[in-house]
């Protein structure tokens, strides 16, 4: 057998359209997020970066006609898909953006009234917030510049020590994924939905953009957008209501169901046709079983059990039980890993490791130092010892977790608020037992918000890209370690020059400048003034979640050919899933129709005509919001 060459892929060209288009995006991001209030981020693949993938593309093209050797090659534009997904990630509405709306406002907004003086001043960690108010005066009220002396004294070592905690966050999820990847990829051979459309579209062997399916799907989506965006602007058009309605009912039974949501997304029903036939009848039987309950539990007038089904304690405990299989199903790999990590005391052969991201032993003792170094940052934050390393390690579960839903199922939308580490010890120690010091630190020290835009998921994609188009994966880990640093760095420094610019409080910015600082500081003084015990009813909801997750992980290994898929379970749990009930469905039927009638070779024939949904609502979309940005006026949003 002859092996293929390795693809071009990081090349200094790269470095330097992701260098450039980076910071521009970034730009984009805040405007769009901050500014006018919707959220690029929170679904994937990101439209944005398809939005410059395609950009990138149509010239491209046009250098190829002119010279063939000098225009990109696949490796390159799926390395500039990577670094451009890693860079939006980290700028996203649930980690840079929020952070940095905590760093200063307990200082700026300490008043006589809310006591946050004496209730958690002195547990604040310094290297990781700012308390100079004449550098955050400019901060909050604009018409300064960050590139003043005294701004970037004050900046640079929090943005630094930011960066350090990142980073670290980084290297244990890489190592974690270089443990993962070969299970997964491989072995279960997990399909990752959510890399079929950059992959085809730079694949020139695809024949992608010559699929006549496929220029049907894009007509129809982005015909949509477009005729949508027109009747935005010349409201006598009329308007395809597929963006999301709220309808409320007086009246029982329907008023029992609280407000009912409506939307068809074109791009949602794209990615959902190419979830598993499976995966996509548990979710929406899960789904439509949790909002019974709560039907019910208003009908029989259970007001005493107020958060009745305690939807997200049931998916803390089936996201341990999720961790638990994993390691089950894959204790061949994993004991061999771990062997492979060990002095080696028999004759075993060693395993080939010359296609992975690094060698076992370093991912394995990687990960161990890391956690130990991640717990000892956490302690210089101020938790307690224990509480660091709990933290530590129940951080990796809600990032493992989504990192697998992506990678088996394709969901491109993963909202888990609730299943933070912070909420989790909340529950089973309560507030009491943590103390005013632990509870600061745990509301300063939350790196993802709602778990929309995350790193891992993105890492394992990015290595299974690697894969597929014959990509170095120790290029591929230089790459993501590139994009992370330079990504936290632009990240950071895009919107403090906006904040600095423009003022967080003067009223440019939308109400998420200052809201997540005053929903985490709110929080934290509710938690300090009225501690809590243990939640007793909401641990018992997690044992129960954790016994419905063995049952269904039970089942799905003795009986494979009964539709009850465990991930169902907890996608049923995710918050924007109330938004996506009706593209799941619609999904779910034309897949089984197809799969019913026509049989495979016709679901893969269907498949370019659901991608081409995607890309024509993502475009068509962006485009709307770029204009949106660049005229500075209301324009039609394609979501949420």
């Amino acid at each position: 057998m002859t092996s293929h060459p390795q693809q071009r892929a990081l090349t200094w060209r790269v470095l330097f359209i992701f260098a450039i288009t980076a910071p521009i995006n970034c730009y984009f991001l805040i405007q769009m997020e901050i500014v006018r209030y919707t959220f690029p981020t929170w679904v994937v693949p990101l439209s944005n970066v398809i939005f410059i993938l395609t950009a990138v593309m149509v010239i491209n093209a046009v250098i190829r006609l002119l010279s063939s050797d000098v225009a990109l090659g696949q490796g390159e534009l799926l390395l500039l898909y990577v670094t451009l997904s890693f860079a939006t990630t980290l700028a996203g509405c649930d980690v840079l953006q929020a952070i940095l709306s905590v760093l200063g406002h307990s200082f700026w907004f300490a008043t006589e009234e809310n006591e946050w003086r004496t209730l958690f001043w002195h547990h604040l960690p310094q290297w990781l917030t700012v308390s100079d108010r004449d550098a955050l005066r400019g901060y909050y009220l604009g018409e300064s510049s960050l590139y003043r002396s005294l701004h970037l004294r004050v900046w640079l070592p929090v943005v630094g020590a930011w960066l350090l905690l990142f980073v670290v966050i980084a290297f244990i999820f890489l190592c974690l994924n270089t443990i993962l990847r070969r299970q997964w990829s491989q072995r279960e051979r997990l399909t990752f939905p959510i890399i079929q459309l950059p992959f085809m579209m730079t694949d020139p062997k695809s024949g992608f953009f010559r699929n006549k399916r496929m220029w049907i799907g894009f007509s129809i989506a982005a015909g949509i957008s477009l005729f949508n965006g027109l009747s935005h602007l010349y409201p006598v058009i009329p308007h395809i209501p597929v963006t999301r309605r709220f309808f409320s009912f007086h009246e029982a039974p329907l008023s029992l169901y609280g407000t009912i949501i409506t939307a068809f997304y074109p791009f949602a029903i794209g990615i959902m046709f190419l979830m598993p036939l499976d995966v996509l009848f548990s979710t929406s039987l899960f789904y439509f079983l949790y909002r019974n309950e709560v039907a019910l539990a208003k009908a029989v007038g259970w007001s005493s059990i107020p958060r009745f089904p305690y939807l997200n304690e049931q998916t803390i405990g089936a996201f341990v039980g999720l961790c638990f299989f994993f390691g089950w199903t894959g204790k061949r790999h994993f004991s061999a890993v771990l062997k492979s990590a060990l002095p080696s005391r028999g004759r075993e052969p060693p395993i080939d490791q010359s296609d992975e991201p690094m060698p076992y032993r370093v991912a394995v003792w990687g990960f161990v130092l890391g956690i130990l170094l991640f717990a000892f940052l956490l302690y210089k934050a101020g938790m307690a010892p224990w509480l660091a390393i709990t933290f530590a390690i129940l951080f990796l579960i809600t990032p493992l977790v989504t990192t697998r839903i992506r990678a088996e199922s394709g969901i491109f939308v993963h909202a888990y608020h609730w299943q933070a580490p912070r909420y989790i010890l909340n529950t089973i120690l309560g507030t009491h037992r943590l103390g005013a010091r632990n509870l600061t630190a745990l509301s300063v020290c939350f790196f993802n918000r709602d778990y929309r835009p995350q790193q891992m998921p993105h890492q394992l994609e990015a290595f299974k890209i690697a894969e597929l188009a014959n990509i170095n994966q120790r290029r591929m880990l230089l790459t993501i370690i590139i994009a992370t640093i330079f990504g936290v760095f632009v990240a950071f420094w895009v919107q403090l020059h906006l904040y600095y610019q423009f003022g967080a409080d003067s009223g440019y910015f939308g109400p998420w400048a200052l809201g997540y600082g005053r929903q985490y500081f709110s929080r934290l003084t509710n938690w300090i003034t009225y501690p809590l015990d243990t939640d007793w009813i909401g641990v018992i909801f997690m044992g129960i979640g954790f016994s419905v997750m063995m049952v269904l992980t039970y089942l799905r290994v003795k009986f494979f050919w009964l539709p009850l898929h465990p991930l169902g379970y907890v996608m049923a749990s995710n918050q924007e899933m109330s938004d996506l009930w009706i593209p799941l469905l619609i999904a779910l039927s034309l897949k089984w129709l197809i799969l019913r009638h026509g049989g495979i070779q016709s679901y893969r024939r269907a498949i370019p005509f659901f991608l081409g949904l995607v890309l024509g609502d993502y475009l068509m979309g962006s485009t709307w919001s770029l204009l949106n940005v660049l005229l500075n006026t209301t324009m039609y949003q394609f979501y949420p």
